[in-house]
């Protein structure tokens, strides 16, 4: 197991900035703001401010969607890289886009725009009606997976919480186990950095690692999964500011 680390600093606090300069990827754009919701005349539409200039985030949708709407009242982490082309629902589109909601209560942070001829929702990923299952697409078979596999889980900010995507995951992960009678399955945590715009760095909070790794442990093991261990890095991983989404994470490696 990965030693603990002590904690120090604003290492400890929700957000820790690190006033050294950086290098963020050119194109990409990493900053907290208010979320801004644009009313339309199908779904509603989320913007955030940044330099005087508005970014489209995504649309209202359902909990399989990859985009999980921010909330009102509380800031939002942004990371994403700019995508030529037209404007949507007003803001510049960002592609791939990642969207973390800090839980410091913020109540500054309530504008919502009303619907403007001319400003339309792009269509959402789902079919018609109230139902929250989406659209079925059709996608090429895959191989069976076999040998020695390695599952990652993403994280929002800050965050231990196990989003839609990251069930999935780990459903693949521990019927994976099972079908070759998997004989270790290691758990690894981790936090991250994440560089901004602006230079400067937010932290994740110390513990996090740990806490991630002992969650999808204890799932994996209710589940029926044999041959779990667990660690954690207790050091935050560098932010480069344009893979920093991928760092905050947990891996599940399962070996035959």
């Amino acid at each position: 197991m990965i030693r603990r680390a002590g904690c120090a600093g604003l290492v400890c606090g929700f957000l820790a900035a690190v006033l050294a300069p950086g290098q963020p990827l050119a194109g990409q754009r990493n900053f907290v703001s208010c979320p801004i919701v644009r009313d339309t005349k199908t779904v509603p539409c989320f913007l955030a401010e940044y330099e005087g200039e508005l970014y489209f985030l995504g649309i209202q949708q359902d909990i399989t969607s990859d985009f999980h709407p921010p909330q009102l009242k509380h800031q939002v982490l942004v990371e994403g890289r700019v995508v030529e082309g037209p404007r949507i629902c007003g803001g510049i589109p960002l592609r791939p886009v990642s969207i973390s909601v800090l839980k410091e209560v913020n109540l500054a942070c309530n504008t919502l725009l009303p619907a403007e001829p001319g400003i339309e929702a792009p269509p959402a990923s789902r079919g018609a009606g109230p139902s929250s299952r989406r659209l079925e697409t059709v996608s090429a078979p895959r191989e069976p997976l076999s040998g020695r596999q390695e599952f990652t889980v993403l994280y929002s900010f800050n965050d231990d919480y196990l989003e839609y995507a990251g069930n999935r995951t780990v459903t693949e992960a521990t019927a994976y186990a099972k079908r070759i009678g998997a004989s270790s399955v290691k758990v690894s945590g981790y936090r991250a950095t994440t560089l901004l715009s602006s230079g400067d760095r937010l932290v994740e909070k110390a513990g996090l690692a740990e806490k991630r790794a002992q969650n999808i442990a204890t799932i994996l093991r209710g589940l029926g999964v044999a041959g779990v261990t667990l660690d954690w890095k207790s050091e935050p991983e560098p932010g480069d500011g344009q893979t920093d989404p991928s760092r905050r994470r947990v891996t599940v490696v399962v070996t035959p």
